[in-house]
């Protein structure tokens, strides 16, 4: 009898990794320095860690797994749900032998331009795309579009995007890139599209779609970023709502096979416009705040069903479909050093509430804006009987949280810390007392 090959997974998923702890499932797992940093959540012990200089390195995951005595262990796949993992991903399960993404699908998945021109190709309704090759050249083109939308070509989470109307517009987003030193060269230039920005979380295998969740954002991931609104979205139910799935079904399974995703969790993002619905993006793994959601909403674990995926197995995505409205809210806060948030106890005593994550550590210097979508304190899920009242009670949350996050402002004066002593709960007098002993 043989033993069952284990799947090597390149970056921490913790879904999966409990998953593996449920099933008692052997893995390795690959993890870079952010988790070593910040620490990696608790494993089961059927778990192999590996720790690499960067998992989007092929020479730091073939060397760290050799180093640790695994370089000749055959993997029952690779797999990852790091998004600029993926290309490294397919690469590797060609040098292992082992099963996994293709590299030109992974191409298709990572680079937006070549994404939407094989949609595109497939008669699928998109935007039109040119690329930037390196915003460091100093001809930029002229607009080709009344509106446009300009991002890092394999980017993500909406990170250095805006929207430009004209080429002057377009100029100057250029330099404030340029300006700002990031890493990325290379951008795309997409027609803007109208409408309501909607996102599908599903389970893709052999080819055939066995789940499908499809929700909506409150505020587009663009205008989340350009205004600085509250990121949040509600999953559609697919009983009351069930038009939303009859519209977003066909592109999905168009853009899908348009791309050749067989096998796989996908986290796709589609605008709804006057009744028709056009593609905007796909990833070939799961969306951010997406686990919870669709597990509270459908019964349907994501978590587990990549890690059937991982060992060949059909998932097991059987819907247990909770009524009513099922959405969740960003936790923001103002800039500057945070010194203290309320307890998980305190926020899952709130009405409706069914799942809390807080992602900042006290005295984490937290930043002006929102870059991106991945910026917040923390996020919350929230279940009502009816929309109204998710908007209610996610403002009312909000709120909630509002009066009991404390920051301090960045570059705060001396005699500022002074005051805020006693409202903080100290003791305003300096923190200095001698005893003395008089023989």
């Amino acid at each position: 009898m043989t033993s069952r090959l284990r799947p090597l997974f390149v970056g921490v998923d913790r879904y999966v990794l409990r998953a593996c702890g449920m099933r008692g499932i052997p893995a390795v797992v690959v993890y870079g320095p952010y988790w070593r940093d910040s620490g990696l959540p608790e494993l089961p012990d059927c778990v192999t860690p590996v720790f690499v200089e960067n998992e989007c390195s092929a020479e730091a995951v073939l060397t760290a797994l050799t180093r640790a005595g695994l370089g000749e262990e055959r993997f029952a796949s690779v797999t990852t749900t790091n998004e600029y993992a993926l290309i490294n991903v397919a690469v590797l399960a060609q040098a292992l032998g082992c099963p996994g993404i293709s590299p030109a699908v992974a191409v298709r998945f990572r680079d937006k331009h070549l994404q939407k021109e094989a949609v595109r190709a497939r008669g699928i309704p998109t935007a039109r795309s040119i690329v930037l090759e390196d915003i460091h050249d100093d001809e930029i083109p002229e607009l080709p579009f009344e509106a446009g939308v300009i991002k890092p070509v394999t980017g993500a989470a909406t990170r250095q995007t805006a929207t430009v109307r004209s080429t002057d517009e377009l100029r100057q987003a250029v330099r404030r890139f340029r300006s700002e030193g990031g890493s990325a060269r290379t951008f795309v230039v997409e027609e803007f599209q109208q409408g309501d920005e909607w996102l599908v979380d599903g389970v893709i295998h052999d080819g055939e779609i066995r789940f499908l969740s499809v929700a909506e954002y409150t505020h587009t991931c663009l205008s989340v970023v350009e205004s600085q609104a509250t990121m949040q979205d509600r999953r559609f139910d697919s009983a009351t709502e069930a038009w939303a799935f009859r519209l977003a079904e066909p592109v999905v399974r168009a853009a899908l096979e348009a791309l050749d995703l067989t096998d796989g969790i996908f986290h796709m993002e589609l605008f709804h416009h006057e009744g028709e619905v056009s593609f905007s993006e796909c990833a070939a793994r799961r969306g951010g705040f997406v686990q919870e959601q669709v597990e509270c909403k459908f019964g349907v674990d994501l978590g587990d069903a990549a890690l059937s995926l991982a060992l060949g197995e059909a998932p097991d995505v059987t819907v247990r479909e909770r009524p009513g409205i099922v959405g969740g809210t960003y936790i923001t806060s103002p800039p500057g050093v945070l010194f203290g948030v309320p307890s998980q106890d305190e926020v899952m005593g709130l009405p409706n509430v069914e799942y809390v994550l807080l992602g900042h550590l006290v005295g984490a210097s937290l930043p002006v804006s929102t870059s991106d979508t991945t910026k917040r304190v923390g996020e919350v899920v929230i279940t009502t009987e009816t929309l109204e009242e998710f908007h209610k009670r996610s403002e009312e949350v909000l709120a909630w949280f509002a009066d009991r996050i404390t920051v301090i402002p960045a570059g705060t004066k001396g005699r500022d810390l002074h005051r805020m002593q006693s409202a903080l709960g100290y003791d305003t007098r300096l923190m200095a007392t001698y005893r003395r002993e008089d023989g």
